[in-house]
């Protein structure tokens, strides 16, 4: 069996610390059928679809999408409840992942190394002003969440809000329960930091001079063919067309960043590179699966160089011994230290993801597994279906 856990990459961990309890509460109501996974690993074909829509129904998941691809194959892609080909909903922290080969190829064009200081470089924040921050912050420490910064993931806001650019939410967020970035964790040591991504995210846009949308639509998304994703900030549901935004169905859940019921609806997040690329199963497992065979040595869009740096372990995590982290993405190692898997989960208000990837070995091809859903309920079932279609 894979080593993928039941793990939730929380989004919202500072807000989970203090009402712990609603966690508690509510975290195994209502649960997945323990037989699920075993079942869906085993089960024909043709039987998939109704195993893994009876099970969203009873955990009242109102959307989802599931994408495999095995090896060359043509992906294979399920639709339940109001998704629908071309629907398209918010990845959360899979955002990470896409994010990380965008801003190292940007480093790349700019001559910038993973390893130098790249405070000078961010012109629109004074970073050395932040509590912290008159230490070197480098690429590679953002990427890989080494670099004791705070803030390990975030709400989003309201669509029809007045929002932050991304030096404000980084150096003086508006809100009164948000405060600005720190680097006061120990540089070196893994702590899960959307503010570090947020940071790379400004990087970006500060040596560049461009939107992180715009420089992902024309390093990436573009060249790879997802004409399904942006980075964009979407605040109008038809901005998206021939697309159709599946919106987030979520009551009200401060622990979970729902401060207003959702109902077919949305935040919207100016932290992108942490937690906005807006896709589909299939466009996202198409970037997947262009990382993984980057990283074997097959040429396409994603720089090879780049690819290994992404699944090369930097630093082992704090969720669980033994897993680590890469460049946007986490590691479940073999005994002999080989990656086995690359993986991510992600959590935005109503919305629940996972990507899990195979390396090709001898006869076994890549595979690479993709979950979206618009309900939080669906987190662990997520995580059930990545774990067992990777396995068939």
């Amino acid at each position: 069996m894979p080593k993928l856990k039941h793990f939730v990459l929380g989004g919202f961990a500072a807000l989970a610390l203090v009402t712990s309890g609603f966690i508690v509460a509510g975290i195994f109501e209502p649960s997945v059928d323990p037989e699920f996974e075993r079942n869906l690993a085993q089960i024909d074909q043709a039987d998939m679809h109704s195993l893994i829509a009876a099970e969203a129904q009873k955990l009242g998941v109102t959307a989802m999408s599931v994408t495999v691809i095995d090896g060359n194959a043509a992906p294979q892609t399920l639709h339940f409840g109001r998704a629908m080909d071309g629907g398209i909903m918010q990845l959360a922290s899979l955002s990470k992942a896409a994010a990380s080969t965008v801003i190292q190829i940007i480093a790349k064009q700019q001559g910038v190394g993973l390893d130098d200081d790249v405070r000078a470089q961010i012109t629109s924040l004074d970073i050395a002003s932040l509590e912290g921050g008159d230490r070197a912050v480098t690429l590679r420490q953002l990427l890989s969440h080494t670099t004791g910064a705070s803030q390990s993931g975030y709400p989003g806001y309201p669509r029809d809000s007045e929002i932050p650019s991304t030096a404000q939410v980084i150096g003086s967020p508006p809100r009164f329960f948000e405060s600005a970035l720190t680097f006061d964790g120990n540089a070196g040591e893994f702590r899960y930091s959307g503010g570090g991504y947020t940071i790379a995210q400004l990087w970006a846009e500060d040596v560049t001079g461009k939107d992180f949308d715009a420089i992902a639509q024309e390093t990436l998304l573009g060249p790879l063919g997802m004409d399904m994703s942006t980075f964009a900030m979407i605040t109008d549901e038809t901005a998206i067309a021939p697309g159709q935004i599946i919106g987030a169905d979520a009551g009200f859940d401060p622990t979970q960043g729902v401060f207003s019921s959702l109902d077919n609806d949305w935040h919207v997040y100016p932290e992108k590179a942490a937690a906005g690329l807006w896709s589909t199963s299939q466009d996202y497992a198409r970037f997947a699966a262009a990382l993984m065979d980057a990283a074997a040595g097959i040429e396409n869009a994603i720089p090879q160089d780049i690819a290994r740096a992404i699944i090369t372990p930097e630093a082992e995590t704090d969720f669980e011994p033994g897993l680590h982290y890469g460049l946007g993405v986490m590691l479940s190692l073999n005994d002999n230290g080989t990656v086995e898997e690359v993986w991510h989960t992600g959590a935005n208000a109503g919305y629940r993801t996972i990507f899990i990837a195979r390396p090709a070995a001898g006869e076994t091809p890549r595979r690479v597994v993709v979950v979206t859903s618009n309900t939080a309920t669906s987190a662990y079932l997520n995580k059930a279906i990545g774990a067992a279609l990777l396995e068939r």
